[in-house]
Parts: structure tokens; sequence; C-alpha cells
């Protein structure tokens, strides 16, 4: 059986995590995506969230924590 691929590409622009077949990032607007990411964060209050303002988030969504 083959092995499954990830369902979400990665924006190099903001790491937001979208559908394969988005053209453009919802988050910044980019157009630059990648299938090579790791690890995923769920962000729903960035403005009370640490982890949010680690990584610079601001806006509510999923998100990679290291893109390549």
């Amino acid at each position: 059986m083959p092995a499954r691929g990830k369902p979400f590409k990665a924006c190099r622009k903001c790491k937001a995590l979208v559908n394969k077949e988005a053209n453009v990032c919802p988050i910044c607007g980019s157009s630059d995506f990648t299938d090579e990411w790791e690890g995923m964060v769920i962000i729903i209050d960035p403005e009370n969230s640490e982890i949010a303002k680690m990584l610079g988030i601001t806006k509510p969504g999923r998100y990679a924590i290291k893109v390549a």
C-alpha cells in the first residue's frame, strides 16, 4: 500500500497550511507554496496565545512549525 501524502501544503511566506488545491494563501495572499513542511499548530485566539506570539502569528488558522 503506498504511503499517504500530506493533505496540506504550506505557504513559504507565513507558514499557513492550505488545501492542496489552493492557489493563493488566505492569510497573506502569497502564491509561493511547498510540500516540505513539518509539525502543525492550530491558533484559535492569536492575541492571547503565547505560542502565536512566539511564532509571529497574528491571524487564526492552521500553521506549519517548520517550512523548507
